[in-house]
């Protein structure tokens, strides 16, 4: 019984054994400088096969953030009015709510 005791205890032990060295650093000492970094900008231009100005509207400026109010759809009311009753197009008893 003390060797099947003994075993588990190693093979638990065992388990552990990565979390001992779970904290340990391989960091550099050198404090890292982001400036460092140098960026390349890659110019590459779009070509397509048509004017754009024609489907864009008059004055359009890409790089504008304007955002206004009145250009925000609200919906204050969630019913519809056709015209006519739909009730006559629909089976007797009709619930789309129900599964």
């Amino acid at each position: 019984m003390k060797y099947k005791n003994f075993i588990s205890i190693a093979f638990i032990a065992l388990l552990f054994l990565p979390l001992l060295s779970a904290n340990t650093e391989n960091r550099s000492t050198q404090n890292f400088d982001i400036k460092s970094i140098e960026f390349i900008k890659l110019e590459q231009e779009v070509k397509l096969d048509f004017d754009t100005a024609k489907y864009l509207p008059e004055n359009f400026d890409p790089y504008e953030n304007k955002v206004a109010v009145k250009s925000i759809n609200f919906l204050e009311d969630e019913t519809v009015e056709l015209g006519f009753d739909t009730a006559d197009y629909l089976p007797e008893g009709f619930d789309p709510y129900i599964k």
